[in-house]
């Protein structure tokens, strides 16, 4: 999986980089509100985790598939961009080397 510099610096894999991130929070939200709706409380938690995963879940497939149109050809494909978004999402973006 080699990712493309273009990648790196381009604003909407920055943003869905950041979706992805923040739909990790919002998985989390939902599964505690799973356990509190389980435990016969209110289900706000869970309706709250849901909506803003389903926002994130919008907004990263929005940011990948915009940062794939502004690749130069050959681009890869979806499945290879996957995985890249998640190694991303993990390790952030890399800092430049000092001289």
């Amino acid at each position: 999986m080699v990712e493309p510099p273009a990648l790196q610096h381009n604003r909407h894999w920055r943003m869905a980089v950041w979706a992805l991130r923040a739909g990790y929070v919002a998985l989390a939200v939902a599964i505690a509100g799973l356990v509190v709706l389980l435990s016969q409380s209110t289900p706000w938690i869970l309706l709250a985790g849901v909506i803003c995963w389903l926002a994130a879940a919008a907004l990263t497939v929005t940011g990948v598939v915009w940062a794939r149109r502004e690749l130069p050809q050959p681009r890869p494909g979806y499945w290879s961009l996957r995985f890249m978004l998640i190694h991303d999402t993990v390790h952030g973006l890399a800092e430049p080397e000092r001289s």
